[in-house]
């Protein structure tokens, strides 16, 4: 099964799980309304009046331990997030395992968390029954997404942490070995490994590489949170402005008068890799890759910078891949690869993107227009 598909199933399920919560949640609240409101129905009358009470002390009168408890847990998890991430630089296995196994406690006291609340909207006897029941219905469809996306990234973290302690015999016992090959802009790391790249131990000897070079030590658990936010940016965010600074938060250069349109979709890995100089842009669904791991030498891991420079524009969907730097004011047509580097004021389109021809001296003062 492909990390794909097992990722497909995975939100399915995810999806059906949620789903299910979110029908089962709606009728029980429909039907509860109109047995207080409209006419009686005896059987949940009966349930009612048996499990009233015992929910009514779980989700109301021993709310403020169960919150205490929680609060307990996160200043718990705290400070072991912080010794296994600083812990990680120098032994790398045994502080990834302890920063993902804090950062999986995280996401799962958040997930139980925001459920408890959820329901203790109905059991709150400071507000009136209307407002209890208005108030869950509005949470309702807030309170699925929230459960389907934690629901997601409680897998993904429990995953890598099975892998990560799977790992330990073959850390100690059997590291590979491994060398770096630089050649132009593209840096490879040559793992002596018969194991798939994006398992731990390949992993961990990226991540050490990668910290050498200024990295963060947890670069792959970061490429998680910077997906999310691209897909907050996808779906969410119309302002050219505002996807701007959300980019720049996962680490990507972006300068004045930048517009990566929508759907655009930096390096999740490696963004920190990635400038826009001023004036620049990328048109919707284009692609820029910083890395690559499907090179023809088994255990090989590539990456190396993308560098759009100054008024210089690409077409839609197009993809940029590893090292490629697309000179002052060039236009790169769309549905193009770029795969090398573009000089200043060209041209270019197609798979590969070739150079069909240069500006003209009018184009260049279009092109260089400020803004």
């Amino acid at each position: 099964m492909s990390k794909a598909s097992g990722k497909t199933k995975f939100f399915t399920k995810g999806f059906i799980i949620s789903f299910i919560f979110l029908i089962l949640s709606s009728t029980i609240i429909i039907l509860f309304i109109i047995n207080r409101i409209f006419f009686s129905i005896s059987w949940i009358d009966t349930i009612y009046d048996y499990i009233a009470p015992l929910l009514s002390k779980i989700f109301y009168k021993y709310n403020i331990y169960v919150y205490g408890g929680i609060l307990i847990a996160f200043v718990f998890l705290l400070p072991l997030f912080v010794l296994g991430y600083n812990l990680a630089k120098t032994r790398q296995l045994t502080g990834s395992i302890l920063y993902i196994f804090s950062l999986l406690g995280f996401v799962m006291i958040i997930f139980i968390a925001s459920y408890y609340t959820y329901f203790s909207i109905l059991f709150n006897q400071d507000l009136t029954l209307n407002t209890r029941l208005l108030l869950f219905l509005l949470f309702l469809p807030i309170n699925f997404t929230l459960s389907l996306i934690l629901f997601l990234v409680n897998i993904d973290f429990i995953i890598f942490f099975k892998d990560l302690v799977k790992a330990r015999k073959i850390w100690k016992h059997k590291r590979p070995k491994f060398e770096i090959e630089v050649k132009g802009k593209i840096t490879n790391i040559n793992i002596e490994t018969d194991e798939f790249i994006f398992t731990p131990v390949p992993m961990l000897i990226i991540a050490k590489y990668l910290q050498t070079k200024g990295f963060s030590v947890s670069w792959f658990v970061r490429g998680a949170f910077n997906h999310l936010i691209s897909l907050v940016i996808t779906y969410l965010t119309g302002w050219p402005r505002a996807r701007n600074v959300l980019f720049r938060l996962t680490g990507m250069k972006i300068g004045k008068n930048c517009h990566i349109s929508q759907k655009a979709i930096p390096d999740p890995l490696l963004p920190e890799l990635i400038e826009f100089e001023d004036g620049s842009g990328c048109g919707i669904g284009t692609k820029l890759l910083t890395h690559n791991a499907m090179n023809i030498k088994h255990g090989r891991f590539s990456f190396g910078p993308i560098k759009i420079c100054k008024n210089a524009r690409i077409g839609a969907y197009s993809l940029v891949l590893p090292g490629v730097t697309i000179g002052k004011g060039s236009i790169i047509g769309a549905h193009s690869v770029v795969a090398d580097d573009i000089p200043p004021y060209s041209i270019a389109h197609g798979s590969p993107a070739k150079v069909v021809r240069r500006l003209t001296d009018d184009e260049k003062k279009e092109v260089n227009k400020k803004y």
